[in-house]
């Protein structure tokens, strides 16, 4: 389903890591804001904090909070889950260019909550 609708872009092996303007948890909130406007941009960014973070624990955690806030579907949970799991198990040589690939599809901070995060919210204020 998914083969006829890809459009010509970036392979995976080509992708090049962009300066991140941030450091630290500053950086991963430029990335997810990026996810948001330039998912090319923020992949980029993936790398480069990939590079200075061999252990992207509080990037992974943080992917994790965006999709259960902004997640709209199965697919958003299901391909997290999938991804930030199995980060660990793909060969080093791959495995920073897996997770920077993975921002094409993963929920940015500037996306609106989902209605059950709205609702809830909702319940606990009033």
């Amino acid at each position: 389903m998914f083969r006829g609708n890809s459009k010509p872009g970036v392979l995976i092996n080509e992708l090049e890591a962009e300066p991140l303007k941030s450091a630290g948890v500053k950086a991963i909130e430029e990335i997810f804001s990026d996810v948001s406007d330039d998912r090319l941009v923020a992949a980029r960014k993936v790398l480069a904090y990939l590079k200075d973070n061999p252990y992207p624990k509080e990037l992974i955690d943080t992917a994790r909070v965006l999709i259960f806030l902004k997640g709209r579907d199965a697919h958003d949970y299901k391909f997290s889950s999938a991804v930030l799991e199995d980060y660990r198990h793909i060969s080093p040589m791959w495995r920073d260019r897996y997770l920077a690939a993975s921002a094409f599809n993963l929920r940015g901070s500037k996306a609106s909550d989902n209605e059950l995060v709205k609702r809830t919210r909702a319940a606990l204020q009033g």
